[in-house]
């Protein structure tokens, strides 16, 4: 079978655009080197409609493939499910997933609504115009986040709020409203554990790759919750950046606990009908039950990478995977 030209499309980025931005330009560049080496005919492309049409036309004349890595930038949240179905629309077979997969996760609201309905555990959250069983004890926190983000923007020190009755939820989420611009909800605040679980496959045959957790160093000690930010993820020298660290081997203690949360994740790729390549992001409270805490399609594949290395397996294996998903027509 011959193989397919590979069209790399990913975010534009220019001059002072975010760190999270210009990192979807190194994934891009890195994707097209390890695809080179596999023999296949790579081209890195940033987004435009008019570029689609190129694509499509020359769609016509050989084999292509888009390895779509177009996610949500500043003024372009809703790139990440448009540009799929745009693909559908052109009959271009692409990687990832699908509109529908990429519409129901990045809507916060609309994951969490679909995951309490299949009884998978997701904290509680509070939005303008609905409140889901708020807690009134004391001590409880919540925290502030915008709908439709991911990379952790909009996500920073004063995102936590004590939540000591709704009115008080309601105007942080105003504020944080106010001044990201951006529509925002809370979600209760799990304190404990962080973990992260990696998976790719069809629809059918997902694998799942053992989870691994996000280690919080001297947070306590600083007097600091247990949040990743957008700084922790992005911005060199600070707190977070320099003192959250991946662990990418679970200890044995952990087994029962990463059994579950694998179980957990399969529940979430078939309750979301996923296929291509995922992640879940999960709290474990102090009585050791987890929570998930999103379903984001199409992540970044550094967790992929460095869990591909731990378990001793070339990380170009998945990638390959991914490519012949999709050429398989993601099924």
């Amino acid at each position: 079978m011959q193989k397919p030209a590979i069209i790399i499309l990913h975010n534009q980025a220019h001059e002072g655009s975010p760190e999270d931005v210009l990192d979807i330009v190194r994934q891009a560049e890195w994707i097209a080197e390890i695809l080179s080496g596999e023999g296949y005919e790579t081209h890195l492309l940033p987004f435009s409609i008019q570029e689609l049409g190129n694509i499509q036309r020359l769609n016509q004349e050989k084999p292509l493939l888009v390895f779509n890595l177009v996610d949500s930038a500043p003024a372009e949240e809703t790139l990440a499910y448009l540009v799929p179905g745009m693909l559908d629309y052109l009959r271009i077979p692409y990687t990832g997933c699908s509109l529908d997969n990429l519409y129901t996760t990045t809507n916060k609201m609309l994951a969490k609504r679909l995951l309490r309905s299949q009884g998978i555990d997701t904290p509680d959250w509070v939005c303008l115009g609905e409140t889901i069983t708020m807690e009134s004890a004391d001590n409880v926190q919540y925290l502030v986040k915008p709908v439709s983000e991911d990379a952790s923007v909009g996500l920073d020190d004063d995102s936590l709020v004590q939540a000591d009755c709704l009115d008080t939820v309601i105007a942080a989420i105003n504020r944080k409203q106010a001044s990201t611009g951006k529509t925002c909800f809370a979600e209760r605040f799990i304190e404990g554990r962080e973990f992260t679980a990696c998976m790719y496959g069809s629809l059918e045959n997902p694998v799942i790759l053992t989870p691994y957790e996000w280690v919080f160093e001297g947070f306590e000690e600083h007097h600091k919750a247990k949040i990743i930010t957008y700084d922790a993820k992005w911005l060199e020298n600070s707190f977070g950046y320099d003192h959250i660290q991946a662990a990418y081997k679970a200890a044995p203690c952990d087994k029962p606990l990463i059994d579950s949360l694998i179980t957990i994740a399969k529940r979430c790729w078939k309750t979301f009908r996923l296929s291509g390549y995922a992640r879940v992001d999960f709290r474990i409270d102090r009585q050791g039950r987890p929570w998930v805490l999103e379903v984001n399609c199409n992540p970044s594949f550094y967790g992929f990478y460095h869990l591909a290395k731990e378990a001793g397996e070339p990380f170009e294996h998945i990638v390959h995977n991914i490519v012949e998903i999709a050429m398989a027509g993601k099924v």
